[in-house]
């Protein structure tokens, strides 16, 4: 569950009927909070285009937090998977416009591993 003061377009709290894909998205929120450390700021859930014979799947989780130093911190994960040539499958993460981490394969990250992904590439952005 996410708190109130999150600017938030998909529910804040979680039920059994909820898209699959908005659990990830408070997830990969939640879990930036929690490795950073950080308050939650907003999450934008989007599918962009898709095409209507629905062979092209693709979410962006966009992450909003608050450090505790006052920075913000803006993480973009995006997810595409299609069943037809010649489009293959691609995920991606951004960290404030940075992109250390995608790939082209099934397996998609965790929003465990999204959030490590992002504390380790502020960390070497600080040169710590």
């Amino acid at each position: 569950m996410l708190p109130e003061s999150v600017a938030c377009n998909i529910p804040r709290r979680g039920r059994l009927d909820d898209l699959g894909a908005w659990n990830v998205a408070r997830g990969v929120l939640v879990e930036l909070c929690r490795a950073l450390p950080a308050t939650p700021v907003s999450l934008l859930y989007d599918e962009p285009v898709q095409r209507r014979d629905r062979t092209r799947i693709a979410i962006r989780v966009t992450a909003r937090a608050r450090r505790r130093d006052g920075r913000d911190v803006i993480v973009i994960y995006r997810s595409e998977r299609t069943d037809a040539a010649p489009w293959p499958d691609f995920w991606s993460v951004a960290v404030n416009g940075f992109i250390p981490a995608s790939g082209r394969d099934v397996r998609r990250p965790s929003p465990p591993w999204i959030a490590h992904t992002a504390a380790q590439t502020l960390r070497a952005e600080l040169g710590h």
